[in-house]
């Protein structure tokens, strides 16, 4: 059985920014459930540099929080600030309820290119996967009532 380290948010930070500034990617398990179903807790993640491809609204990002936590999160839109000019994302979990964090792009680290799960590895820098990224973000204000919703018709649907 293959044993998985679990890395403090500073030291998965630290290893990830050094690891990106060679311009290489970074794998490792999300662990959380906030952006289910789209990437479940214990599935595994392949994070590119933000050099690599520009971020859009629909895009999931590694990023550092206000409070120095390393999340993963979807773009819900972006703009720039006006006095200074500095790009600022708006981010947040498909499966919570709150509001989108105000997320500065220089906080941004990556952009998460691939999920694994079960073996199986999902691009997402396909078009049906861009599409559904949007749709995420576009239904991402009524969460808290389309999550409960679909997860009903899903379960009417299985049995």
């Amino acid at each position: 059985m293959r044993k998985i380290a679990h890395l403090r948010d500073t030291d998965l930070l630290e290893l990830s920014k050094d690891i990106f500034r060679r311009g290489k990617s970074v794998r490792f398990q999300a662990r959380g459930w906030s952006m289910r179903p789209f990437i479940r807790d214990g599935d595994f993640i392949i994070v590119s540099p933000i050099e690599n491809s520009p971020i859009r609204a629909g895009d999931v990002v590694f990023y550092l929080t206000t409070e120095n936590k390393v999340m993963v999160h979807r773009v819900i839109r972006k703009r720039k600030k006006d006095k200074d000019n500095r790009i600022i994302m708006f981010i947040k979990g498909d499966a919570t309820f709150n509001s989108p964090e105000k997320v500065e792009m220089l906080n941004v680290l990556g952009k998460v290119v691939a999920v694994e799960r079960n073996g199986r590895k999902k691009r997402l820098d396909t078009k049906l996967y861009k599409l559904t990224g949007l749709l995420y973000a576009g239904i991402s204000p009524f969460s808290q009532w389309t999550y409960p919703f679909l997860g009903r018709i899903k379960r009417y649907l299985n049995s």
